[in-house]
């Protein structure tokens, strides 16, 4: 009785099966149990469950000797070793980065039997798909967001990353959509959960015929099994606007039969078609993000961006932190677009702020003509934002 009493008390963390040879093997077939609520890892309290994706589970935890709050990510049971591999390639990206928009990455743990936790950035927020659970999103809350996407897209696209001892040019995200983007309560963007990103130029943990991400946001050569560069996540990007200012999917197919022959077709239901106004330019930048033929997209994202950028011009003056950040405190705050008024937050929710208006432009295309004809790539430099 007091063994049972006592087993209640401590919490189990984990419960890991024998191979037959009697070692416990940490890397088939795992039978982790998630930690309990008031249980430790290293210097960490868990609070309670932030969510879960296909592998792993994020958890809210207290570091008690910086007396500060972070989030964990722990592989859920049932992982495989490939699973583990992508979770290890997970780390080494975040470690490398630094953006505003990129959800941070502390440290690596581990638990009493080895194994792995990220220690993360923890972002007091909502995601986009929590936000779409009201409906579709205000004109200029969604090219504020998308925006801001495309800047964290920009610097992975470009940076180069150390992986396994070789150094490799760009990254390709692969698995943009709503559940990965969250907005802070402050109005700030992060784009998370970079588990089966890859460099550019490489195939990392693809096995067999096996389509990694979101069917309904992937690109068309991604849905297929063809090769992919940082256009692919273009196209995801432009599906999630398309269903931040509808409120709709953009091949709500429920079968994977129809999806691909849609997807593949480019068959998707028009913005005008929605009863709603849109600035006239956007249905452009939506089509050209999600178009079938990569060489008929956005060259990158700082050319999204651009883009965004003055369809954004042609709803408000405000910044765009300056509407999230109203959006956030009061969603009633926000008025949709018109084609005419370009006040679309109530001024006393959203003061101006200073020195960041938009006036300056933060993205430069520099020779566009040449860059664009010769590499499909505009040159873009950054100069504020």
């Amino acid at each position: 009785m007091e063994n049972l009493q006592r087993q209640q008390q401590e919490p189990t963390v984990l419960r890991l099966p024998l191979d037959k040879s009697g070692v416990v093997n940490p890397y088939n077939e795992q039978l982790t149990a998630m930690p309990a609520v008031g249980a430790k890892l290293g210097p960490h309290i868990i609070q309670g469950p932030i969510g879960e994706g296909g592998s792993a589970a994020v958890f809210k935890v207290w570091h008690e000797e910086l007396e500060t709050v972070r989030a964990i990510k722990i592989l859920k049971k049932g992982y495989k070793s490939d699973a583990r591999e992508r979770f290890f390639t997970e780390a080494k990206i975040l470690a490398d980065i630094r953006h505003p928009n990129i959800v941070e990455i502390f440290d690596i743990g581990y638990m009493e039997r080895g194994e792995p936790y990220l220690v993360l950035e923890y972002v007091e927020g909502t995601s986009i798909k929590e936000l779409l659970g009201n409906g579709r999103l205000p004109v200029a809350v969604a090219l504020s967001i998308a925006y801001c996407v495309c800047q964290a897209l920009h610097y992975a696209h470009l940076k180069s990353y150390t992986l396994y001892g070789k150094v490799y040019r760009g990254l390709i995200h692969r698995d943009i959509k709503p559940e990965n983007v969250l907005v802070s309560k402050n109005g700030g963007v992060k784009l998370m959960d970079f588990g089966i990103a890859r460099p550019s130029e490489v195939s990392l943990h693809t096995v067999g015929a096996k389509v990694m991400g979101t069917l309904v946001y992937l690109s068309p050569e991604q849905l297929n099994g063809g090769p992919l560069d940082h256009r692919s996540d273009i196209f995801s990007l432009g599906a999630v606007l398309y269903e931040m200012v509808t409120g709709a999917r953009a091949y709500p197919q429920k079968t994977l039969s129809e999806l691909v022959q849609k997807k593949t077709a480019g068959q998707y239901r028009a913005l005008s078609s929605y009863g709603v106004k849109f600035p006239p330019r956007l249905a452009w930048v939506v089509d050209r993000a999600m178009a079938i033929d990569p060489e008929e997209r956005y060259a990158g994202a700082a050319e999204m961006a651009y883009g965004i950028y003055g369809v954004l011009r042609e709803v408000s003056d405000l910044p765009h932190s300056d509407i999230l950040a109203a959006y956030t405190r009061d969603p009633k705050s926000i008025f949709d677009w018109t084609d005419q008024p370009k006040e679309v937050v109530r001024q006393e929710s959203a003061p101006r702020g200073e020195g960041q208006g938009l006036g300056k432009l933060p993205w430069i295309i520099a020779a566009v003509a040449a860059g664009i004809a010769a590499a499909g790539i505009a040159v873009l430099r950054i100069i504020g934002n």
